[in-house]
């Protein structure tokens, strides 16, 4: 039966009513004040549960900078790397035109030595049918004639040298050509790394919304550039192994000496060797 003390105002109540009536409300009151605990409690724990994650994003935020920092410094040694490589560079075409340059005055230098020996063995043909009284004199102008028609040969057989030089020569302008390459490459990587960090950058500037797609967009188009760049640069890498051993092998001195004595003795030189 549903007490009828309820619907009357406790100001009507007297005696035992009044006191039944303030123990119900104590009750109440307890329960209640128990609810608001246990709510107060629930909110305790949920502001630690977002402090909490505060510290993360807190720590996942000092995690990417570092990152970034990393990332810079890696750019930058990269570009040291490639400002060496473009000096080495220009440091091996200078001396490839220097030596171009010494060949062509060589040449020079053998051309005009075998005019003058030509215009001695003309003139020491003339002394010959002007002095033929004169035959010991003349055979021995002739001679020497002959031996300088010989060195002549030897110069020209030189130049088969210098020849060999000259592969060894277009082999260093392969290798400068391919480290070229590779300076390329990583310059689509340090773009890729730009696009990327620009698109974290705005990311984080402005958040998710509607710009998130081309922030998406600028990061995948950094994200395949750098993919792009690794694998040529892998390739370009397994290239230069390949080609680093020959052209050592090729331009050691004893190499270049070897080539040189084989040219020598291909010619086969007059008796007054």
């Amino acid at each position: 039966m549903p007490d009828n003390n309820d619907n009357q105002p406790v100001s009507s109540l007297q005696g035992e009513e009044l006191i039944k009536a303030m123990e119900e409300w104590a009750e109440r009151r307890e329960a209640m004040a128990e609810d608001r605990t246990k709510l107060a409690q629930f909110r305790t724990k949920l502001a630690e549960e977002r402090t909490a994650l505060a510290h993360q994003r807190t720590e996942l935020s000092e995690g990417r900078t570092q990152k970034a920092g990393e990332r810079t410094k890696l750019a930058n040694q990269r570009t040291e790397l490639a400002e060496g490589r473009t000096k080495l560079a220009g440091t091996r075409t200078e001396l490839a035109e220097n030596r171009t340059a010494w060949a062509r005055e060589r040449t020079s230098l053998s051309t005009r030595r075998t005019e003058l020996a030509d215009g001695r063995t003309d003139l020491a043909r003339k002394r010959t049918d002007l002095a033929e009284s004169r035959a010991t004199w003349s055979q021995s102008r002739t001679e020497w004639a002959e031996m300088r028609n010989k060195l002549a040969e030897i110069r020209t057989r030189m130049s088969g040298a210098r020849t060999g030089l000259a592969q060894s020569r277009t082999n260093l302008s392969q290798y400068r050509t391919l480290l070229a390459k590779q300076r390329t490459e990583l310059s689509y990587l340090r773009t890729g790394l730009g696009f990327v960090a620009l698109g974290t950058f705005f990311t984080r500037l402005f958040g998710v919304g509607l710009w998130s797609a081309i922030d998406a967009v600028i990061t995948g188009v950094g994200v395949i550039s750098i993919g792009m760049a690794i694998k040529l640069f892998v390739k370009s890498s397994r290239i230069e192994r390949k080609m680093v051993p020959r052209l050592e092998k090729e331009l050691a001195p004893e190499a270049v000496e070897k080539r040189v004595e084989e040219s020598i003795r291909s010619h086969k030189f007059g008796p007054f060797m």
